[in-house]
């Protein structure tokens, strides 16, 4: 066999062939391409939900606006270790967490999330899942239907919706623990049903502040908020402060985007433009 490769590699040579290496901007071309084909064309985190809270529980308990250095020493880690690295990336990929002014603080999700009121907890679950790009195709795209076999065909569809082949396993095991910790594999382990939060009472804080308080807030009977809104409308309603009371400029634009994120999760456009303005052709 190895005689074999000697000679075919001398045949060009036998045959006046002049063999010339390939050249290197070709070669970085390639290499270049190769890699594209490997990035993934949709966001999802290397990890699972429980693992973004622990970094958001993490910012609660070390006082919210920590830097890199001060959070990963909260979370008793490396600030340049690959666990530390993706555990961040997880929580903002989960919206749980963002930056400013280079320190890391947690986000209203964030806070919702670790609420002591287990219906605000449950809402904020659901909400941080669906807020995850390619947890939340799977869910519009296989509502009230079964997901595909497990291992192999769940695989191949996520990477059919843009995942990197490479990341198809980490993508799906992150993936089907997610949809567990949020409670969307509570009725049926292979349907994605979005869990009943809330029961028959909504909570209500007296105040925007409430936020700061953490778990202090009042529940408010069925009657309060109309029971036609989807819950995660129902969750942020609950959250104005009450007239004539403060609200920071800054905390009404967070209010404002959330309110945007949700009505794109419960109310999808399927129209164009021109309908949505009035306008017709």
């Amino acid at each position: 066999m190895a005689e074999f490769k000697e000679r075919a590699a001398e045949a060009p040579k036998s045959l006046g062939l002049e063999v010339r290496p390939m050249p290197k901007i070709q070669k970085l071309k390639l290499e270049s391409e190769k890699r594209s084909r490997e990035v993934s064309q949709i966001g999802f985190p290397y990890s699972d939900l429980e693992s973004a809270i622990s970094i958001a529980r993490a910012l609660l308990t070390h006082g919210n606006q920590l830097t890199r250095d001060q959070l990963a020493g909260a979370m008793g880690q490396s600030p340049s270790s690959g666990a530390f690295i993706i555990k961040v990336s997880t929580a903002r990929q989960f919206g749980l967490v963002d930056t400013k002014d280079g320190r890391f603080q947690l986000t209203d999700l964030g806070f919702s999330i670790l609420d002591k009121s287990e219906a605000r907890e449950k809402l904020a679950r659901v909400q941080a899942f669906l807020t995850v790009p390619l947890y939340r195709k799977l869910y519009e795209d296989f509502k009230g239907k079964q997901l595909p076999p497990r291992p192999h065909g769940l695989e191949h569809t996520i990477v059919q919706m843009g995942v990197a082949p490479k990341q198809r396993s980490n993508a799906r095991l992150a993936f089907e623990r997610s949809a567990k910790q949020a409670g969307f594999f509570n009725v049926d382990p292979d349907r994605l049903i979005e869990p009943v939060v809330g029961g028959t009472q909504m909570l209500k804080p007296s105040t925007l502040a409430d936020r700061d308080n953490f778990g202090t807030a009042t529940a408010a009977t069925e009657n309060e908020l109309p029971q036609a809104l989807d819950p995660l409308i129902q969750g942020l309603l609950s959250r104005l402060p009450n007239p004539g009371d403060p609200w920071s400029v800054e905390k009404r634009r967070k209010w404002l985007q959330t309110l945007a994120a949700n009505l794109d999760i419960i109310y999808p456009n399927d129209g164009d433009a021109s309908e949505v303005n009035g306008e017709h052709p």
